[in-house]
């Protein structure tokens, strides 16, 4: 009671300038009572003083030196501000030197402890971490007219966390430089870049299937562009670009170096017609699909990327508008690679038509687009096609939207692969003074066309009803199953044709997730939420079943006289791996106390 009336009578001050220096300070205090319980953890009851301090200000001038501080103490709660179920603290720092001039810098650095974080899974509800991080980061810049600019920039960074519900430990560590220069010279516009990379990850147990494994990688990329204006509204460009990389994973090491060139013209002699070329050409193919693993997070074992691979695309596209509702084009491609010792060609003929217009008082648009595509090695013609569609409109007062989307036979990156998708997505909402009400649903599939097992599949349904103030419902379901490569920050989807990867370095992933939430302010100043959630998921690596489970509740209670905010929240957690040795971890935080913003100077 004596805190909550110094909390009311604290004053506020102006503004303070000492000498060349110009500051203020503001924050917020939160004395209360907390009590923490759980199976895996002794109970915990106490009053604690939590808070924010924020000091801002600058030197000289503003434009000359300006800076940031904040400073947080047990504010993190799910029944507060900050959404986590555990209290955490930290610091955030900045400052901006020379933002006013042409070498403006900036420079960060926060530090978080005892805070909750997320394991990803694609699709469904994430897992519930909790851990520590930091982030460093440094950046500058030079904008001189008329001479070339140049840009800089430095960031690293740490976390350490463990997943509730298992003994799991996982660290992220990350660096990287970047370097950027641009100039415009006698018409031609030109770049250059440089940038360095690094990463380690500790993934934990019971996402790997087996003990805690290891991820480092290193990486770096330079190149050049250039562009020029061309007759009859036209331009062309060219970039060479050179990229390296170095990972070790699962006992696996990958390395390489890939030298990419590029260029592209195009003219635009008429308003309704326009004419494009292009070419790409890669030195090292293996070593481009290894890569994109290695940023994933993950290697590819027995498979080197210092053999012979290459490829060239050329291609020639038309551009036509007959109308003002259609735009047309034809193009033609020619594809060859050489991967893993044996050639690949294709030659693709295809069009692609347009087509938006005003439809019953609606906005209508769709796409198609066809390929024939003619393979050297099998000298079998195959057709492909896509086809996007989507439409809005409001109908009898409701606000509706679609879209769909739907291919079959469509190239990537190697030429021997095709796949196949489709994906569709609906939206409608309705107000009736302060009622509304909104529904939605969208779905998604994702398959190598010859290869079982490939599919991606994911489900969601969602919508809300609301009567404001009074109560606002709504409420989230979703499904999504499919493969998946376990990295430090989680499953992250598989991003070459499957054949590339063995299984035993693929991760199966399936489950369902769904969600509910009420929130109302029945008066003003008083506020009132509460959320529900639940997921079940299984994932599988190398023949490790793993059957997953997460429940998440909170609720919150704020009551705001003035600038005194009364605050009374729970929440709960409860998480499970049968995959673990432990048993579900259920943890569980309440929360009552008072806070009040203020303004020192």
């Amino acid at each position: 009671m004596q805190a909550g009336l110094l909390l009311v009578a604290s004053p506020a001050a102006a503004q303070v300038r000492t000498g060349e220096v110009t500051s203020s300070l503001n924050g917020n205090l939160a004395p209360g009572y907390t009590a923490d319980f759980g199976n895996e953890i002794g109970s915990d009851h106490t009053w604690t003083l939590g808070g924010v301090a924020n000091y801002s200000g600058s030197f000289y001038n503003p434009n000359f030196l300006s800076f940031n501080a904040s400073v947080y103490v047990n504010q993190s709660r799910a029944n507060s501000d900050y959404q986590s179920i555990s209290d955490a603290s930290g610091v955030n720092l900045s400052s901006t030197v020379f933002g006013g001039g042409h070498f403006p810098g900036t420079i960060s650095y926060s530090k978080a402890y005892n805070t909750e974080g997320s394991y990803s899974v694609p699709g469904l509800a994430n897992y519930v971490t909790h851990g520590n991080n930091d982030t460093f980061g440094v950046n500058w810049n030079e904008s001189i007219p008329n001479a070339p600019s140049f840009s800089a920039g430095f960031q690293m960074g740490s976390s350490q966390y463990s997943v509730y519900g298992t003994n799991d430990q996982g660290t992220n560590a990350f660096h990287s430089l970047n370097l950027h220069s641009s100039y415009s010279l006698a018409g031609f516009a030109m770049g250059a870049f440089y940038s360095l990379g690094g990463g380690h990850a500790l993934i934990p147990e019971v996402v790997t299937g087996e003990q805690s494994s290891e991820e480092h990688s290193d990486s770096s990329a330079m190149g050049f562009n250039v562009a020029h204006q061309l007759p009859l509204h036209g331009s062309a460009s060219a970039s060479i670009n050179r990229s390296t990389f170095d990972s070790e994973y699962l006992g696996s090491s990958n390395a390489g170096t890939i030298d990419l060139l590029s260029a592209l013209a195009a003219i635009h002699p008429y308003s309704k017609l326009s004419f494009s070329a292009s070419a790409n050409y890669s030195d090292n193919l293996a070593g481009q699909l290894i890569q994109q693993v290695v940023n994933a997070g993950a290697t590819v074992p027995g498979l080197s990327s210092n053999g012979d691979s290459n490829s060239l695309d050329l291609m020639g596209v038309s551009t036509y508008t007959p109308a003002k509702d259609w735009q047309t084009s034809a193009y033609i491609e020619r594809r060859t690679q050489n991967y893993l010792g044996s050639n690949y060609g294709v030659t693709s003929i295809g069009g692609t038509g347009a087509y938006s217009r005003v439809l019953l008082n609606g906005n209508f648009n769709a796409t198609l687009n066809v390929t024939e595509n003619t393979s050297d090695q099998t000298g079998e013609d195959t057709l492909g096609f896509s086809t996007t569609e989507n439409y809005s409109n409001e109908i009898l007062g409701w606000k509706v939207s679609g879209e769909f989307g739907y291919a079959q036979n469509v190239q990537t990156l190697l030429v021997t692969y095709m796949n196949s998708y489709y994906n569709y997505t609906g939206n409608a909402r309705h107000r009736w003074g302060r009622l509304n009400v909104s529904m939605g649903a969208g779905a998604s599939r994702t398959a190598l066309t010859e290869q079982a097992g490939t599919a991606n599949s994911s489900e969601s349904f969602s919508g809300s009803v609301g009567y404001s103030p009074w109560i606002t419902a709504n409420g989230n379901y979703s499904k999504a199953s499919g493969q998946a490569l376990a990295t430090g920050s989680g499953l992250v989807p598989v991003p070459v044709p499957s054949p590339i990867l063995p299984s035993s370095q693929v991760s199966l992933y399936g489950g369902d997730s769904y969600s509910f939430a009420l929130a109302s302010s029945p008066k003003r100043g008083l506020s009132i939420s509460g959320s529900y959630a639940k997921s079940s998921s299984n994932t599988s690596t190398s023949g490790i079943v793993s059957f997953n489970g997460n429940t998440e509740l909170n609720g919150l209670v704020q009551y705001q006289v003035r600038q005194l905010w009364m605050n009374a929240g729970y929440s709960r957690l409860e998480q499970s791996f049968s995959g673990s040795n432990t048993p579900p971890e259920v943890l569980s935080s309440f929360y009552i106390g008072v806070s009040r913003w203020f303004k020192v100077f």
